[in-house]
């Protein structure tokens, strides 16, 4: 994939807003996430599943658009089905 996916997530109750960012490369899903005032992006170890959730969505609606690879579809699926997750946040 020639660009990396980037999305908020809206702030809700005492959790601020977070910024998420993904990059595939080379076979390998790349995270990155930030909070809405920090000043540096940090990689986590496990993320929620409905963020796995929503890049699935984002990276199926960049291939109906032609924007992503049928190899990139695949490659998130199977990440996600193989990724340990925490519960939907």
């Amino acid at each position: 994939m020639r660009r990396s996916m980037e999305w908020t997530d809206k702030a809700e109750g005492d959790r601020p807003a977070m910024t998420y960012r993904v990059s595939l490369f080379s076979g390998v899903v790349h995270w990155q996430r930030k909070e809405k005032n920090a000043e540096k992006w940090e990689t986590p170890k496990l993320l929620p599943t409905d963020v796995w959730e929503r890049l699935v969505e984002e990276v199926e609606k960049r291939y109906q658009r032609r924007r992503a690879r049928h190899e990139d579809v695949l490659l998130v699926r199977s990440t996600f089905e193989k990724a340990p997750k925490l519960p939907p946040s």
